[in-house]
């Protein structure tokens, strides 16, 4: 059969970029719970008497969710449209996207047992 496709239409980029889009969430994920964790006390903290963060800042970890539940649907909806697009044996399955669909799942639950 011909191949009559001229090249990659809007669905076929939106797929792409959103494998893209997807990583730079899970960074961002990353980043705001690095940044809400309890801080790690060492002997120079403890010498100088320095207060430290004892527990987990919950408002950044609500953050956090809202955006673990964004990133779950945001791919879903990537998935859909992958699926939708690939017919041919040429066309390509961007796996990323399972993997950070499955990511932030496990990252909602996590937050459902621990934070509630």
């Amino acid at each position: 059969m011909l191949d009559r496709r001229k090249g990659p239409d809007a669905l076929v980029k939106w797929v792409k970029w959103s494998g893209i889009i997807s990583w730079l969430l899970i960074l961002l994920i990353l980043f705001i719970t690095s940044v809400a964790k309890p801080d790690f006390e060492s002997y120079m903290d403890k010498s100088f008497h320095i207060k430290l963060q004892d527990n987990w800042n919950t408002d950044m970890m609500h953050y956090v969710l809202l955006l673990l539940i964004f990133l779950f649907f945001f791919c879903l909806i990537s998935i859909n449209i992958n699926m939708m697009r690939c017919r041919r044996k040429s066309d390509k399955f961007n796996k990323t996207l399972i993997f950070n669909a499955a990511a932030a799942f496990i990252g909602i639950l996590l937050y459902l047992f621990f934070f509630t």
